[in-house]
């Protein structure tokens, strides 16, 4: 039978990476908030663009970022990645936000050459200091902010590849959001205590049916079909590319290369709401080829919730936890793409955080359980 204790050993690791989130000087958050604060305010009547500039989850992180920097109605959140907008114009007043654990992302370090020489302004969020694009910020005199990596010792199945930059990318830029307005930079600790109460929740999974749950995800030969819409999106993305290089074959819904649906195939929705339309149609779909559906939602009144005990498979489902005076920060009751309210746009993303957790754990079970290593997994990333 699988074991779990890789899964909760997992969470405890990731636990201590957003502990280590709480205790970075406020001189350095201060720091980052300001040069933020300063290109969103700044009076220049020009269009103002900040654009993303990462790769794999580093890049998915900060897309979680720039998602809610729609609330700013003078600024325009883009990435190059984006087939309408991704062209620079030096006539706009511009910024790079640019994100790699490792500071040697080849493409990141030219895209920063690029910026630099088109005048932009630049920021680089990295763990080492003795890195190409470290060095390359600090030669064009931009800023540079500091995630060190944690000191202590630990598997690396626990938070393999890049897990643990990836993961305080996400919610350090998280904590940073509610001090933007006023530059509060206490609001930022605030909400990392806010973001660890409800990580803490995930130890609580009941073990038995954690158990379960894996083995009948995992314990399959069809493909993986991931899907998401908007920041839930971004966490299956990153759960996706982690599966792919276990060796799986999956998918990302949507994608222009992906097949149908076939019988055998598994379909991995996350929605914290549970109600997203596209989500729904997406089961009915997947239900209707004989697929199986294993959703990860956070909300145990929804209309997928209410589907899959329709169907006789409500064991499937996995709830994230998160607490009581949190479950309502789901304000659009029937979410679309088109229809999402700003509100529902600008929550704070902690059912997102709690998924991305739980999904980094779920790998490092599936590594147990699949006998793969690390090595093996390298080679597969690119």
């Amino acid at each position: 039978m699988i074991s779990t204790a890789k899964f909760y050993d997992s969470i405890d690791i990731q636990l201590q990476f957003l502990e280590q989130l709480k205790h970075i000087p406020a001189e350095e958050i201060d720091g980052l908030i300001k040069v933020l604060r300063d290109f969103i305010f700044q009076a220049d009547k020009k269009q103002k663009v900040i654009y993303g500039i990462g790769e794999g989850r580093s890049a998915l992180a900060l897309y979680d970022f720039l998602h809610q920097l729609l609330k700013y109605e003078q600024l325009f959140p883009a990435t190059l990645d984006d087939p309408i907008r991704r062209y620079f114009d030096p006539d706009r007043s511009n910024m790079i936000l640019s994100a790699s654990g490792s500071g040697g992302t080849e493409s990141v370090i030219n895209y920063l050459e690029d910026a630099h020489r088109l005048g932009a302004k630049e920021i680089l969020i990295t763990a080492k200091t003795d890195s190409p694009a470290y060095k390359k910020i600090k030669s064009h005199n931009g800023f540079v902010f500091l995630i060190e990596d944690i000191k202590l010792e630990k598997p690396s199945e626990l938070a393999v590849m890049g897990s643990e930059f990836e993961l305080k990318l996400c919610t350090m830029l998280n904590g940073i959001l509610p001090a933007l307005d006023s530059g509060d930079v206490s609001l930022y600790y605030q909400q990392m205590d806010h973001y660890l109460k409800n990580a803490r929740l995930l130890r609580n999974i009941d073990n038995e049916y954690l158990r379960s749950w894996i083995d009948k995800l995992l314990n399959r030969r069809g493909h993986f079909i991931v899907d998401g819409v908007g920041r839930s999106g971004f966490v299956a993305k990153a759960l996706g590319m982690r599966m792919t290089h276990l060796g799986q074959n999956v998918y990302i819904k949507g994608d222009a290369t992906t097949p149908s649906f076939v019988r055998g195939d598994v379909y991995i929705p996350v929605s914290g709401s549970g109600n997203t339309r596209e989500i729904l149609e997406g089961m009915l779909k997947a239900r209707s080829k004989g697929v199986d559906v294993f959703p990860i939602t956070v909300n145990k009144s929804s209309r997928m919730v209410e589907l899959l005990e329709e169907w006789g498979y409500e064991d499937n489902i996995i709830f994230i936890p998160v607490e009581e005076g949190d479950m309502g920060i789901f304000h659009d009751k029937a979410p679309s793409k088109i229809t999402t309210t700003k509100l529902n746009q600008m929550r704070p993303s902690i059912s997102e955080i709690n998924s991305y957790i739980f999904t980094n754990a779920i790998i490092a079970s599936a590594i147990d359980f699949l006998g793969v290593d690390e090595k093996y997994m390298k080679r597969i990333h690119w």
